[in-house]
């Protein structure tokens, strides 16, 4: 029987070759019944050993291995040889390599919670986009026939698009014949959001629907004349000359 079977810590008997020739069971039960040291070793740690292991002398390493309770872990090894056999002692470290990994898939856990709450956030905040985009051109009715719509924050092909189909809806449910559309609220203009406000200006038209620009600042004018705004429409200076023209009885 081998003297090392009951020893209390994991302990090899190996020869030259590094083949296994005894093993305590605290050995056997870490690392199972194992055939040649390598097979416990990392591959990463494998050319280590076999240089350390191979002085044939007492010496003291860390290798990284492989046990039952942890894929990797540190380990500092001690070696003695004898008679031409070398006696292993295998004393687990800190697991500082399996407390690094777990800090790693903590650390990749949060990420993916951060992802999952960003993309959450995201979706939350393009469902608001959308929300103010919508509201950025509301209805409001001055009368039985005339509506006000003010428009709000950069005048961009979205803006538009994203309002025109209520709006035409609502100009075709009700007996609208004059429209404002109020350019107070409206900070930049782009290429695009006047083409596509002069499109929607088209299409009221075709509903026989008269149109007023009201609020038209001489920043709006620049940009629409540089976009090249054709759209028959009347100008009037601000939504409250509009209003008195409109209703104020001569």
């Amino acid at each position: 029987m081998s003297t090392i079977k009951y020893s209390p810590l994991p302990v090899f008997i190996m020869d030259e070759e590094m083949n296994i020739l005894a093993q305590s069971d605290e050995a056997a039960a870490l690392f199972g019944e194992v055939q040649h040291f390598l097979e416990i070793v990392d591959e990463d740690s494998q050319i280590k050993a076999r240089k350390r292991l191979g002085q044939k002398k007492k010496i003291k390493t860390e290798l990284v291995m492989h046990s039952r309770k942890a894929k990797m872990s540190l380990y500092t090894v001690n070696c003695k040889w004898e008679q031409g056999k070398a006696h292993v002692i295998c004393v687990e470290e800190d697991s500082q390599i399996r407390i690094l990994s777990e800090k790693i898939q903590q650390h990749t856990a949060r990420l993916s919670e951060t992802d999952l709450e960003l993309l959450l956030q995201k979706e939350r905040l393009e469902k608001a986009m959308n929300r103010v985009i919508e509201l950025s051109g509301p209805f409001i009715h001055l009368s039985n026939n005339m509506v006000l719509i003010p428009l709000f924050g950069d005048l961009f092909e979205e803006v538009i698009m994203k309002n025109e189909h209520r709006l035409l809806r609502q100009i075709d449910e009700e007996t609208v014949d004059r429209v404002i559309i109020d350019f107070n609220g409206i900070g930049q203009i782009d290429e695009r959001g006047v083409a596509a406000l002069e499109h929607l200006i088209w299409e009221f038209q075709l509903m026989g629907v008269q149109i007023y620009l009201t609020g038209v600042t001489p920043d709006h004018s620049q940009w629409l004349h540089q976009y090249h705004f054709q759209a028959n429409v009347k100008s009037i200076s601000n939504l409250g000359q509009a209003i008195h023209q409109f209703f104020t009885t001569a």
